[in-house]
């Protein structure tokens, strides 16, 4: 059953004298158990709608345009737990005494369908694909890592064969797009296995439409867990290398380079970024796979709307990790330092609470930016990098923006916007 938790005025459930805390117990004999379940079974034109009102039940007939909304505010859902042990889980590489939704692992096909979430599918129930393929709830984000048996039950934690391929098969034969990843660990699934995993998921093209594939990450806090390194600098000039030859093989055969390294291998290797061709539809952006080149490619796109000069001086602190600093300073501040009165420096924040290997801007802390920052010359603004806070406004280390900018006496600004609108975002914090 799914709870209302409002009505809105003016709406089809006002008319039905819908109350909060009602609870909806099917649709059409259909029980409804979640948010997705009531948008799928609802967009009919007529409903027999049941709903639990205390002690008793009470069914409403319902006849409305196709897809109108009935006007309800629902119950959340919540996230389903994920019970793998992969050896690689950032989970596990936390630190102790962290706020607890920071050790909760998430396993749920409804959040990959909804917001790009990866799943194994190791414990999907055939209740459960038979639910993805109904509603259509596609595209849908996998977490393959290996198909040989062996090292994905290494890599994963698992105790028992899990019956990917035939997962993958109903899926896909039910019209679901699976965009697939690898985290790739030295010596354990890469070279022979990744190829291997390449060629099985191929099979199952176009409905398995991409793979991408990242390189594992390690944080300092790693006791007691498997023992993993993280690719050297000529490692991952081999893969760039390597993958070159499979790409064009998958051009030839499937019309589709199929296979796309995440922008970290490339940074990391030293080497260009690939152009916008080299991504096809960026279909794993979320994911790292892109996201530089286009926000490159955005950036240069807007710069027809940037000025020549600010009316006044003002300057401005860029924080980002380690990883973007390069492509940063290269392609974007460079090109900002143009601009007369914009005095812009860069500032790659070192990662001192998860370790200095972990260069993403994602994972930045709050009291490593303040340790970098205090002191210095900030000048009018401090921008951060996006992804830095939760939904709830914290950074990982539970600082919060007000406590940051307080602390430097500067105004602090996550930085969400296209990069068109950096201009206003200028405008609104700097000098008068």
């Amino acid at each position: 059953m799914l709870e209302v938790l409002n009505i809105y005025p003016d709406s089809i459930a006002a008319d039905l004298e819908l109350q909060a805390g009602d609870q909806i117990v099917s649709i059409n004999g259909k029980a409804i158990n979640d948010q997705l379940d009531f948008r799928f079974y609802s967009s009919d034109e007529k409903l027999d709608l049941l709903i639990q009102r205390q002690h008793e039940q009470i069914l409403f007939g319902v006849e409305k345009e196709i897809d109108e909304d009935l006007g309800l505010e629902l119950q959340e859902m919540q996230m389903k737990s994920c019970g793998n042990s992969c050896i690689f889980c950032f989970v596990y590489q936390n630190p102790k005494g962290m706020r607890r939704p920071l050790y909760f692992k998430d396993e749920d096909f409804r959040f990959s369908f909804l917001y790009g979430h990866y799943v194994t599918l190791t414990t999907v129930t055939d209740q459960e694909l038979a639910r993805i393929v109904e509603q259509q709830l596609t595209p849908l984000y996998i977490s393959v890592h290996a198909t040989d048996t062996q090292t994905r039950r290494l890599l994963l934690g698992l105790k028992k064969e899990d019956y990917l391929f035939d997962k993958i098969k109903y899926l896909v034969d039910g019209g679901i797009e699976l965009h697939t990843q690898i985290v790739l660990c030295p010596g354990i699934n890469d070279g022979p296995i990744f190829d291997r995993t390449v060629t099985d998921l191929q099979q199952f093209y176009p409905g398995v439409k991409s793979i991408a594939v990242v390189p594992v990450g390690l944080t300092r806090h790693r006791k007691n867990l498997y023992p993993l390194r993280i690719y050297t600098r000529s490692e991952l000039q081999e893969m760039i290398s390597y993958m070159k030859n499979i790409r064009t093989v998958k051009q030839q055969e499937l019309g589709s380079t199929f296979v796309y390294l995440s922008d970290e291998f490339f940074i990391r290797a030293g080497q260009p970024l690939p152009e916008r061709a080299y991504y096809d539809e960026f279909y794993q952006i979320e994911n790292g796979v892109g996201e530089f080149r286009d926000m490159i490619d955005t950036f240069n796109a807007a710069l027809i709307y940037f000025p020549e000069a600010l009316p006044s001086p003002v300057k401005i602190t860029w924080i980002t990790g380690e990883l973007a600093a390069g492509p940063l300073k290269a392609h974007i501040i460079s090109r900002l330092r143009r601009i007369r009165n914009l005095d812009i420096q860069l500032v790659p924040v070192k990662n001192h609470f998860y370790g200095e290997a972990i260069t993403v801007s994602g994972l930045l802390v709050g009291q490593d930016i303040f340790n970098q920052l205090y002191g210095q010359a900030n000048g009018d603004l401090v921008l951060l990098p996006p992804r830095v806070l939760n939904h709830n406004g914290l950074f990982l280390d539970d600082w919060n923006v007000d406590r940051l900018q307080t602390k430097l006496s500067v105004p602090c600004h996550v930085f969400t916007e296209p990069l068109g609108d950096l201009f206003n975002v200028i405008r609104k914090y700097s000098k008068r």
